[in-house]
């Protein structure tokens, strides 16, 4: 939080004391697909894959120099993880528990947006900031292994996963500025989670569950 406040104060600071002639406030929509995967922090629980997911959002964009820009807004996260691990089941069985989480939250990023000079009529850009997100929604799959076999549960309400989340974003992309005044831009960007994402404990050991949530996306928008 004291990072978002430094960004913000750095915003005001640079909005007040700048006369330069330039656009100073950017507005616009975003859509981009994504690949998702959790980190498990227990020596037990292992990644079980990568999940594709998607996000769209609204992009606000405060300019303090032609160059550079604090970049906020808001986006709506579908995403989540896969994760093995050895527990139990409710009749006591022990084995191996398959489990696919689907969360779905609102993230608030805060970034430093980097541009250099025009080169034609495209901009290049470097970014790098946080982003805190909010869940709303989360569900789970479980498949369970015991003595050759297997038990599969249908997609399910799963409350076991944390509210808030803390990630560091890095990007890279680049814009294209039409001459009737919209901008187009293209961009890759990690958004890396470094705050724990489940809240439960193993049924079989009574640890508590640990693992974070990271994904990459291709952001696509717009701006006017």
């Amino acid at each position: 939080m004291k990072t978002k406040l430094f960004f913000l104060t750095l915003l005001v600071t640079a909005t007040i004391s700048s006369n330069a002639q330039f656009k100073k406030y950017t507005f616009g929509l975003k859509a981009a697909p994504q690949i998702a995967w959790m980190k498990p922090n227990l020596d037990t629980y292992s990644g079980n894959g990568a999940k594709l997911g998607f996000s769209w959002g609204f992009i606000s964009e405060f300019n303090f120099s032609d160059n550079h820009c604090i970049a906020t807004g808001f986006n709506v996260l579908f995403n989540g993880g896969n994760l093995k691990f050895p527990t139990t089941d409710s009749a006591s069985h022990a084995g191996n528990m398959s489990r696919e989480y689907f969360v779905k939250s609102i993230e608030i990023p805060l970034t430093l947006k980097m541009r250099t000079n025009a080169i034609g009529n495209m901009k290049y850009y470097g970014q790098i900031g946080f982003g805190t997100s909010f869940r709303f929604d989360a569900k789970a799959k479980d498949e369970f292994t015991y003595q050759n076999t297997t038990v599969n549960s249908s997609k399910s309400n799963y409350e076991k996963v944390s509210f808030l989340r803390e990630s560091l974003i890095v990007g890279l992309g680049a814009e294209y500025t039409l001459k009737a005044g919209p901008t187009f831009s293209a961009g890759l960007a990690i958004n890396n989670g470094f705050t724990d994402m489940l809240t439960d404990s193993n049924h079989a050991t009574s640890k508590k569950e640990k693992a974070t949530l990271s994904f990459v996306e291709l952001s696509i928008a717009v701006l006017f």
